[in-house]
């Protein structure tokens, strides 16, 4: 796959966690895509047994261990010379970011679809897809379940995770082929380029470090605003 995406000069690039909480989230598994239909997933720290009584906290079997995986991707992720593309791309920067993997350069297929048609309609994947693609995705909940008894996606078996992660990859070149030449002829690609694509990693760094306060003066703030 390292070699695929070298010749090809770019990859969708998917990851899957354990939480919404791209600081907190636990690393689960990596999905590519490098041409519409090659899309492959590469689970890392699925854990064995679901939400059942045989559940344990050892990985399953039959995975690439993640330092060793992070290893011979890296290259590639870093590689300035190399496309990488995402939805929501903040979002896998970060979880790649602490793991020591800072992506350069990057697309966004949400934020070209919001430069295209801001306030026309949600810029999530699965809507995207269905709009743009006349492809219905599967659903996360026919793999975790929903409300209490949900399951982290860690515990999802892995021929399941694999069908699911390939598809948000493959998806997400498509959305990228399908948007890219449009940019231009809608004359957003300015804005995109200039403003809404270099804010992702700022954003990112800005969430990651975090920002200081004086929460004596934040407090004084509160309370005039308050009035």
């Amino acid at each position: 796959w390292v070699e695929r995406i070298r010749a090809t000069g770019h990859v969708a690039i998917d990851t899957e966690t354990t939480s919404l909480d791209e600081m907190r989230a636990d690393l689960v598994g990596i999905s590519l895509a490098t041409a519409p239909g090659k899309a492959c997933y590469i689970p890392l720290g699925h854990r064995e047994g679901g939400d059942d009584l045989f559940a344990t906290d050892a990985l399953a079997p039959g995975q690439i261990p993640m330092e060793a995986a992070l290893a011979a991707l890296r290259p590639v992720l870093e590689d300035t010379s190399i496309l990488k593309i995402g939805q929501n791309m903040k979002y896998d920067w970060k979880i790649l970011a602490r793991h020591g993997i800072r992506m350069a350069p990057i697309e966004d297929t949400m934020l070209q679809s919001y430069a295209l048609h801001a306030g026309l309609h949600n810029h999530g994947m699965d809507e995207l897809s269905e709009r743009y693609l006349g492809h219905v995705t599967i659903p996360i909940k026919e793999l975790i379940g929903g409300g209490k008894s949900a399951i982290t996606f860690d515990r999802v078996p892995i021929d399941k995770a694999a069908r699911y992660a390939a598809e948000d990859a493959d998806v997400t070149l498509r959305l990228w082929r399908h948007f890219r030449p449009k940019l231009h002829r809608a004359r957003v690609t300015t804005v995109y380029e200039t403003l809404e694509r270099p804010l992702i990693t700022v954003l990112a760094e800005m969430e990651m470090t975090g920002i200081r306060i004086d929460p004596q003066t934040l407090s004084r703030m509160s309370n005039a605003f308050a009035q």
